[in-house]
């Protein structure tokens, strides 16, 4: 059985962040992507390619932040898509790796809305309260 196009749209997108290529990953968002934000200390509802990448870039460029993803499952039908991973963020000498299910809107082969799911989000509130504290 193949994967679904949608499926390999949003492995791309995460083989392109692991990559650092930020133009393969712009281009696979929706020009009107509503990104919904959950992560402690970056909370937010980010609008359109522009906002996104801006808060991508300040969340990796300006902390330093550098993060390893390892792909559990892809799912996806002809509109939703579903990752669950592993990811391993690291800022300066401190690591955490936690797990997470990021859900997907897709519409034409991009990605139209995206939410960040941890399945220990105090963890993540800990870790980002001690890395990202002004």
């Amino acid at each position: 059985m193949s994967e679904h196009p949608n499926a390999a749209v949003i492995r791309s997108a995460y083989e392109a962040m692991g990559k650092g290529d930020v133009a393969a990953f712009a281009a696979l968002l929706d020009d009107d992507i509503i990104w919904y934000e959950s992560t402690s200390g970056m909370e937010g509802v980010y609008r359109g390619r522009d906002e996104v990448m801006a808060f991508l870039g300040q969340v990796f460029q300006q902390s330093g932040m550098q993060m390893s993803v390892v792909i559990h499952d892809v799912l996806a039908n002809d509109d939703h898509g579903v990752i669950l991973h592993e990811s391993t963020i690291t800022v300066g000498d401190r690591s955490h790796t936690g797990q997470y299910a990021d859900v997907y809107h897709l519409r034409e082969g991009k990605l139209t809305a995206h939410w960040h799911l941890a399945v220990d989000a105090k963890a993540d509130a800990a870790f980002a309260s001690e890395v990202f504290a002004s």
